[in-house]
């Protein structure tokens, strides 16, 4: 029994290996695939199996060899998106803070990602990472790429100068297509490469599906002494400069509405990597700070006498609906048509207006007995005893009633 038992562990783990390199190959095509699946289902014997069926009829929604030149870089499945944030956020709340804290601490989370955002672009337009290689394409890489994506792609530069090598080489319909082996590896590449325009494309296809060129590609880029990274191989959102190019690519009154829009938030991040870039490079001498510091200080009193001046001559005194256009983008109606509410009645317990008399509630048992505890005792001409009542509602007489 337990030889039996240990030998269906071992058919288990060797099916699921096999089938594992079938499913989540990015480098095979989907003719491939299905090849494959067939002969580990055959020599498994589960041709038959109801479930395998059924996740190979939907293959074309799970199986990455059928959008593998999709771009896919910035998508993340749900539960890894919600596990980041609750990781994050939890480093700066907890479930017990009032609404009024939730929201500071919000603030300070925010703060905390906008700083060390900061930093990276402060990092990444003045720091270079160390180039591993005296190539002209790693260098071109390390200055407008950013940190994290320079080293893959530097990972990919390694491999395909020192393991890559050209296998075949042919010319069709004025294209060059290059065989590329990597290493002791059976797979082999096929790289086309158009001498007019650098146009490259690998059967690879990891530059369509992580927007960085692979190590191919890389390799043909060398051989055909090319010294730096063609434009259309750099994507705008791995540069040191993305925050500061426009993100519309919207034609028509839409991108016409937007430009003052760009230049403005142009100008933030040019101001913004201008501090940065200042405080960095005083942060090691006292003296130079000081000094910052003061030109700092000198300009702030300068913006702030400039818009005090600006607001006496327009009205005299500082603008307050120009503050509250500021602050809340729109602009004070001149006619109010949405008002207060009129107070409502409630259940039939009377209008709640505190200090009125009119505070009609229900009232509690208990809050009942200590009215009635403050009340004086009056003598009762029915049962000639001091009480909290009089003839009207005596209990002896109700008593009396009853027997009756």
């Amino acid at each position: 029994m337990p030889e039996k038992f240990g030998r269906q562990i071992t058919q288990e783990t060797e099916f699921l290996n096999k089938i594992c390199k079938c499913v989540w190959s990015e480098e095979i095509e989907p003719t491939e695939f299905e090849e494959k699946w067939g002969k580990v289902l055959a020599e498994f014997k589960l041709q038959d199996h109801e479930w395998l069926k059924q996740l190979y009829e939907k293959r074309q929604m799970w199986i990455p060899t059928y959008f593998r030149d999709s771009f896919l870089c910035g998508i993340t499945r749900t539960t890894s998106r919600s596990e980041s944030e609750n990781n994050f956020y939890t480093k700066f709340t907890n479930p017990h803070p009032t609404l009024v804290e939730f929201y500071m601490r919000f603030e300070s989370a925010l703060d905390a990602q906008r700083h060390t955002q900061g930093q990276f672009d402060n990092d990444s337009k003045h720091k270079h990472p160390e180039c591993k290689t005296s190539f002209a394409l790693e260098k071109h890489a390390s200055k407008i790429y950013t940190v994290s994506v320079f080293y893959d792609f530097q990972e990919e530069l390694e491999i395909g100068c020192f393991q890559c090598g050209l296998e075949e080489y042919k010319k069709e319909n004025g294209f060059e297509i290059f065989t590329i082996r990597e290493g002791c590896r059976i797979r082999k590449f096929d790289v086309s490469f158009n001498p007019a325009n650098l146009d490259s494309k690998c059967m690879c296809k990891m530059f369509e599906r992580l927007g960085i060129p692979c190590r191919h590609m890389v390799w043909v880029w060398k051989a055909k002494m090319i010294e730096y990274i063609p434009d259309a191989y750099v994507l705008n959102r791995w540069t040191t400069l993305a925050t500061k190019k426009p993100i519309f690519d919207l034609e028509g009154n839409i991108l016409e509405a937007c430009v003052n829009f760009v230049d403005c938030k142009r100008m933030l991040n040019e101001l913004w990597s201008e501090i940065h870039t200042c405080v960095s490079l005083a942060q090691s001498s006292e003296e130079d700070l000081t000094d910052l510091v003061k030109n700092l200080k000198g300009l702030r009193l300068n913006l702030e006498a400039k818009k005090s001046s600006n607001n006496h001559e327009n009205n005299g005194s500082p603008s307050k609906a120009t503050d509250i256009k500021l602050l809340i983008g729109a602009t004070l109606p001149t006619e109010i048509v949405v008002k207060p509410p009129k107070i409502s009645k409630n259940k039939d317990t009377g209008v709640h207006v505190p200090g009125t008399g009119s505070d009609k509630r229900l009232k509690g048992d208990k809050e009942k007995a200590i009215e009635q505890c403050q009340k004086k005792k009056r003598l009762c001409r029915g049962c000639g005893e001091l009480g909290y009542h009089d003839i009207r509602n005596c209990p002896h007489k109700v008593k009396e009633n009853c027997k009756l």
